[in-house]
């Protein structure tokens, strides 16, 4: 699907090539944006994008907003990462040495009053939950292109690419000696 027909989403950054570092990749956030939202702890979906074609729907409400996000991607070649965000870190880095330009985009939504129960009662609160956002946007996907986007691989139950998961059990290996 293009980025294109999306109609909630704004563009937040473009992903770069680092040279020759451990980590592959970096995030070159888009100096006309308001710079609160970056770390705006609101619930978000992000949309990795190459070419124009969403490659990876995910979300999160992790503290920090979008850029504590998107430092799992960018930081992945260090510590002790899943497999998920070793493999996208490497095929960012893949599709960039390739020439494709890869963006970032996010969506958000606006929080909501609802009552919440705690150990003593109910409370109202707002909330803003990424998962229904999320589900919502894979789900919208899916109804156009009969399958979710490229790399997200277990939602479309789909390997990760075999080299790829090679070199992130080599990774771990190596580390693992180091210590």
């Amino acid at each position: 699907m293009n980025i294109k027909d999306v109609k909630t989403a704004i563009k937040i950054g473009d992903f770069i090539l680092r040279g020759n570092q451990r980590n592959k990749i970096d995030i070159r956030y888009l100096s006309n944006i308001d710079k609160k939202i970056l770390s705006d702890n609101s619930a978000r979906i992000y949309l990795i994008v190459q070419d124009g074609i969403i490659k990876k729907i995910g979300g999160s409400t992790s503290k920090g907003g979008i850029k504590a996000t998107m430092m799992f991607y960018i930081s992945a070649m260090t510590g002790s990462p899943g497999v998920p965000r070793f493999v996208i870190h490497l095929l960012i880095e893949r599709a960039l040495k390739g020439k494709s330009k890869i963006g970032l985009f996010m969506i958000t939504s606006p929080k909501t009053l609802a009552t919440v129960n705690g150990l003593f009662g109910p409370k109202r609160v707002e909330i803003a939950s990424f998962k229904e956002m999320e589900d919502l946007c894979k789900s919208d996907y899916y109804s156009r292109e009969k399958k979710y986007p490229d790399w997200n691989f277990q939602e479309n139950h789909k390997p990760y690419p075999p080299d790829l998961a090679r070199k992130h059990n080599l990774y771990h290996r190596n580390r693992l000696k180091i210590k």
